[in-house]
């Protein structure tokens, strides 16, 4: 039997708190979720895979998920890939 890897995004899934500092200021960056979570009001409820499928990133491939993360010390705002584990 072939069984087919699956792949999880350990901040998604809470296997690991998203740690990462502000490129321009230093301050600790938040973490506001999956980036095609705001696509559309239903993007929330799509299954993630096939969300991969649309999204435009390369994400599928490179199995990491864009998340949006965002500065409040300085405004700074931008999407970090997150290596996504072998589950």
């Amino acid at each position: 039997m072939n069984k087919q890897e699956s792949y999880a995004c350990p901040v998604c899934n809470s296997f690991s708190d998203f740690l990462s500092g502000c490129p321009d200021c230093g301050n600790l960056l938040e973490d506001h979720g999956r980036l095609p979570d705001f696509y559309a009001d239903y993007s929330p409820y799509r299954p993630i895979e096939d969300l991969k499928m649309t999204d435009g990133l390369p994400d599928a491939a490179t199995h990491r998920c864009p998340h949006l993360v965002y500065c409040p010390e300085c405004g700074y705002m931008n999407v970090q890939m997150i290596d996504e584990i072998l589950i």
